[in-house]
């Protein structure tokens, strides 16, 4: 949807913008002493436009106010009237048309000077939409005087301020309670509740915070005696624990002739309930985005899970699916070059004692599945703390992606013997590849973990999206069985002696080899340094680059220590600890530096296509239009993503595909971490990039289509064959 920012120029106290008239109203004349009185922003509107509440729905922006004030005087928070609703399916928003009155309560400081002029100020933001959204600001003032005595009501405004004071929600008739039921919020009324409600025809309740429902499913009302009782669909971020804030719209007999009754109710959700939240909860709604309420479409024959399925999967089905991600994962190209490690030490290990052989596979096995556990249980810890992250948050940090460029180069130098750490060095042991210490065996299976993490293999995806709404142990459990299946296969190797009979005798050609596998390693920590210049500003890049040339240094004199003695091995060593503490401090410091936008948003042109930003207004125009759409949910530090963008969609035929049949490509980068794209996955069931999503794949389609997240030209053949071709047209 465009969108423009519209600058507006004060005339008095009204501000004029082409969709709306803005300015500030008071409820007095003048101002006394103590007095607390009524403001409003007063928001007049164009036929056809409406402006937004407190929780816009599923789209939109709740207007904001910023007060410059008198010395002494205080304001409020904006007192909400009860909201229409609008209805563009599949969205719904809460907001005003025609009027929109924001009540603002003032409090005078008691030091007040007869006659004085009283200036209050305010800086004003909102969202004005139609077929399209335009945010715009204004710069209000009202002029009042101060009075000796309490300022007497303003004739003029009294009706609009009567008016405004009828439309805020009532207080509570009485106390109500919350529970969570196969899926569904349920708000039981108790006993007061009937006198006020009367024969209510419908009641919609309305959470302050957004994602506890859905806002587009009906909602049940039920009576039971006098109990009343409102069922509705969860959202995507459920609630857990505690009270649930928000009004309830009464429509029935008692309702007002214009304007739904509403009444502001805070059920607490009964604890015994509350654990079974998360599990029961479908992700569903494709927030402040398009996604059509139902079960997205999969792909012929690609397995797949809807944030719908989510809910009703077995869990033993989803920790099925979490072990064949993590074997399928050996084979993705983010972990071939830790796994290549692995072998030039496998191949040592045929030599060996089978105890010993073993031991240092379970160690290998023990630092992957202990790695996958504690990134999980961050991930969890964060999102239970209100964060929008998935898998592979940890690398929307520029300072991790920096440390993570540290380490492979340091592993990379290692490899190609440029030092060897010591017994002594916790982690890496007495050599990375073919030591004895079998913390080596555990820190590569650390390291296999942390590299794993920017890829997403098929099964995986749907299994870590269906664990993050799960409750925590049977998340860790899901994520405990990718970390299996991810060390599996070279932890079975060391348990089976005919499988290393297979592999070569070791001999001298293994240094030739252990110096070649380098490489990767290198490879990895250059792909890093590529996706950190799409993270950070030019400053932030060109620390990292400076901090390589530092663990570089450290790496070298850490050898000469070896060879010197006295003060030239000291000089070493001092040289080695301040070289790393030097390259560790650059990215540290620059951690705030301006975030440059992803690769994916700061590029609109591919070739001869043309990607859009995502934008979850325009999706939903588009989708109501019934143009087809792709979105592309993407990272720079995605390779499966990479692969596909450099491969599939870089074919002649996809692009003829896209061209001909006038297909809108949306770009969602997640690189630096969006809420919105978090919510966007998780309204599919998926914590993770990538995820390609079609909108109207026919004519007259209402289900959105999930493509599989390995791409080949003929699934996206597939994908749109039932367009017709523009061309023809």
């Amino acid at each position: 949807m465009a969108t423009a920012q519209t600058a507006l120029a004060s005339s008095g106290n009204v501000v004029a913008a082409p969709n709306v008239h803005a300015r500030l109203e008071s409820a007095v004349l003048a101002v006394g002493p103590r007095q607390s009185f009524l403001v409003a922003l007063v928001l007049d509107l164009r036929e056809g436009w409406h402006t937004y509440w407190r929780n816009p729905g599923d789209s939109g922006q709740a207007t904001r106010l910023s007060w410059t004030l008198p010395a002494g005087f205080q304001a409020g928070p904006i007192q909400w009237p009860a909201p229409e609703r609008f209805v563009l399916a599949p969205l719904v928003n809460f907001g005003y048309a025609k009027q929109a009155v924001y009540l603002v309560r003032m409090h005078a400081p008691s030091a007040l000077h007869a006659g004085a002029p009283v200036s209050l100020r305010a800086r004003a933001h909102w969202l004005v939409c139609s077929n399209v959204c335009i945010p715009e600001s204004a710069d209000l003032h009202l002029d009042l005087r101060a009075s000796a005595t309490a300022g007497e009501t303003d004739p003029a405004t009294a009706a609009l301020f009567a008016r405004a004071r009828a439309g805020l929600p009532r207080k509570t008739p009485g106390p109500s309670r919350a529970s969570v039921r196969n899926g569904r919020l349920v708000l039981t009324l108790g006993p007061h509740f009937g006198a006020h409600l009367g024969t209510a025809r419908s009641l919609q309740f309305i959470p302050y915070r957004d994602g506890v429902i859905e806002y587009a499913a009906p909602q049940i009302l039920t009576h039971q005696g006098a109990t009343i009782r409102l069922a509705m669909k969860l959202g995507y971020q459920p609630p857990k624990a505690g009270t649930i804030r928000g009004i309830l719209l009464v429509n029935g007999d008692h309702a007002a002739a214009q304007r739904a009754l509403a009444y502001a109710i805070a059920p607490r959700l009964d604890a015994s309930a509350a654990t079974t939240a998360t599990s029961s909860a479908a992700a569903g709604r494709y927030a402040a985005t398009a996604a059509q309420p139902g079960t997205p479409s999969a792909s012929p024959g690609v397995p797949s899970l809807s944030a719908a399925h989510v809910a009703t999967t077995p869990f033993w089905t989803l920790v099925g699916l979490a072990l064949l991600g993590g074997l399928v994962l050996n084979l993705m190209p983010c972990v071939l070059p830790v796994l290549s490690i692995k072998a030039v030490s496998l191949v040592e290990q045929a030599r060996r004692h089978p105890r010993e052989v073993r031991i240092k596979g379970l160690a290998f096995a023990a630092g992957t599945v202990a790695s996958m556990l504690a990134l999980s249980l961050v991930l969890l810890s964060l999102r239970a703390g209100g964060e929008q992250i998935g898998w592979g948050f940890q690398l929307q940090s520029p300072l991790f992606v920096t440390l993570m460029v540290y380490l492979l180069l340091l592993v990379g130098l290692n490899l190609s013997g440029v030092f060897e750490f010591g017994g002594g060095l916790a982690g890496l042991g007495e050599n990375l590849t073919h030591g004895d210490n079998l913390r080596a065996a555990f820190f590569t299976g650390v390291l296999t973990t942390l590299v794993a993490t920017p890829c997403t293999a098929p099964f995986m995806a749907a299994a870590v999206g269906a664990a993050l709404s799960q409750p925590a142990p049977r998340a860790l459990a899901i994520f405990a069985a990718l970390g299996i299946g991810l060390c599996l296969p070279l932890t079975l190797v060391s348990f089976a002696p005919w499988m290393r009979r297979m592999l070569p005798k070791p001999g001298a050609w293994m240094d030739t080899l252990k110096q070649a596998l380098a490489f990767p390693m290198y490879a990895s920590a250059a792909w890093l340094v590529w996706v950190l210049a799409q993270q950070t500003s030019s400053m932030g890049l060109a620390a990292a680059l400076a901090g390589c040339v530092l663990v570089s240094l450290a790496a070298w004199a850490y050898r000469r220590t070896k060879a010197g003695r006295g003060a030239g091995k000291f000089a070493a060593g001092a040289t080695a600890i301040l070289a790393l503490l030097a390259a560790i401090m650059l990215p540290v410091q620059l951690d705030g530096a301006p975030i440059a936008p992803g690769a994916a948003a700061a590029s609109g042109q591919a070739g001869d296509l043309s990607w859009v930003p995502y934008d979850p207004a325009r999706i939903a125009q588009l989708r109501a239009a019934g143009k087809p759409v792709l979105v592309d949910f993407t990272a720079s530090w995605c390779l499966t993503c990479l692969v596909n963008e450099r491969t599939v969609f870089a074919e002649p035929a996809v692009r003829a595909i896209f061209r001909d049949k006038g297909v809108t490509l949306v770009k969602g980068d997640w690189t630096n971490g969006d809420p919105r794209i978090t919510k966007a996955l998780a309204a599919f069931g998926r914590a993770g990039v990538p995820l390609y999503v079609v909108y109207n794949a026919t004519p007259g389609s209402r289900q959105p289509v999930v493509l599989p997240q390995l791409l080949t030209t003929r699934i996206v053949e597939d994908a749109f064959a039932g367009l017709p071709d523009r061309r023809f047209q």
